[in-house]
């Protein structure tokens, strides 16, 4: 039963910010490819042996491995759009920016977020993070960000074995990066701290934990 449920929902749900130092200027474009690892720890660690309820927030929030692409386009000088894909999670992002003065931008998104379970179940994941950072961007060749976030996740729906999930967690931490390049091509590279609890059940088993979990990411970005 548990077995069946790890496939279903193993793909890990890490969402890097890679905000970069500013909104994508007007009538510009950012295309990104890289990756993302999501590294729970505390009680959300996995353990070789554990209660049912262990394995069953394992499998609803597990750690690993995934690929990140996004595209932004910026519609106004301190304002971009954007969609990304995060593993099995598509997120759409609308930023703003404030300027601070100097190399200086205090920037706030909205970018809700949905997903599936990568077997195909009717099991789904649903919603959305509110981040504020700080970006500073030096002449376009370096870019450092860092901020704060909160979110909320939900996954529910009948796994592909017939077992139904519930699992709500709840984000609060904070994220810095940097970025380095030339031009039209950065690399960038971020990590993400945050603490989560999560709240639910998987099979009529109740579950209550909590704990850090990290979140390393990088991209290779070009900007049109």
């Amino acid at each position: 039963m548990f077995a069946l449920a790890a496939w279903s929902v193993g793909c890990a749900p890490a969402m890097p910010s890679l905000a970069g130092g500013r909104t994508v200027p007007i009538g510009r474009s950012d295309l990104a490819l890289g990756g993302a690892v999501r590294v729970p720890t505390g009680d959300l660690a996995p353990e070789a042996m554990g209660d049912d309820a262990d394995q069953a927030l394992r499998y609803g929030a597990p750690g690993g491995a995934v690929p990140v692409a996004f595209f932004r386009y910026g519609f106004g000088d301190d304002a971009d759009l954007g969609v990304e894909a995060s593993g099995t999670t598509l997120r759409a992002m609308l930023r703003g920016r404030l300027r601070l003065g100097g190399f200086a931008s205090l920037m706030g998104a909205i970018v809700p977020h949905l997903g599936v379970a990568h077997d195909g179940s009717a099991a789904v994941r649903g919603g959305g993070t509110l981040p504020v950072v700080v970006g500073f961007d030096v002449l376009s060749v370096l870019e450092i960000w860092l901020g704060v976030r909160g979110a909320i996740d939900h996954l529910g729906g009948e796994l592909a074995g017939g077992d139904t999930v519930s699992l709500t967690g709840v984000r609060t931490g904070g994220v810095v990066g940097v970025a380095a390049g030339f031009r039209r091509l950065h690399v960038l590279v971020e990590l993400g701290i945050d603490h989560e609890l999560w709240l639910g059940e998987l099979a009529g088993r109740s579950i209550e934990r909590n704990g850090l979990a990290l979140t390393p990411g990088f991209a290779v970005r070009l900007r049109l």
